[in-house]
């Protein structure tokens, strides 16, 4: 009873953060195509404008079909969401050379973190989820050996 409990909890987690996330970045790729000059700072990446649909996009689509894959319980579904969490650790890795080099404020286009621990701690905080998600997504792929997709 405890692990189906675990199990649940952990899935749900996992789900809501996917959803969160997917949610995020297709937020952002609408504010891309409402504002042509747009700018994009995800770490190393900066762009501005239209070619950040790229990323954005690259980013969301594999999150979206994650989690359609999930919820109809496919093995794929666990595969593309721990790409996708991969996706984003490399991305927050790329952001820890300017978070922590940085001597004053961090500011993006809605806030600003006028400290850099803060800053700091924020992106490891964001890396931990994606890897639990990832960790969870391994679980799962474990779990459901025996479905594969239809066809």
């Amino acid at each position: 009873m405890a692990r189906s409990i675990g199990l649940l909890v952990g899935r749900w987690s996992a789900m809501l953060w996917l959803a969160f996330t997917t949610a995020y970045v297709l937020a952002i790729s609408v504010l891309i195509v409402r504002d042509a000059r747009f700018p994009l700072v995800l770490g190393a990446i900066r762009t501005t404008g239209r070619p950040g649909l790229w990323i954005t996009l690259g980013l969301a689509i594999p999150g979206l079909i994650a989690f359609i894959l999930i919820m109809r319980r496919l093995r794929a579904g666990s595969i593309l969401l721990g790409i996708y969490c991969g996706l984003w650790t490399a991305l927050l890795t790329s952001v820890l050379p300017f978070i922590w080099n940085a001597r004053q404020s961090f500011c993006t286009r809605t806030m600003c973190i006028r400290t850099p621990w803060l800053g700091r701690l924020l992106v490891f905080g964001l890396m931990t989820l994606f890897v639990a998600a990832a960790l969870w997504a391994r679980q799962e792929f474990a779990r459901t050996r025996h479905r594969t997709l239809p066809g």
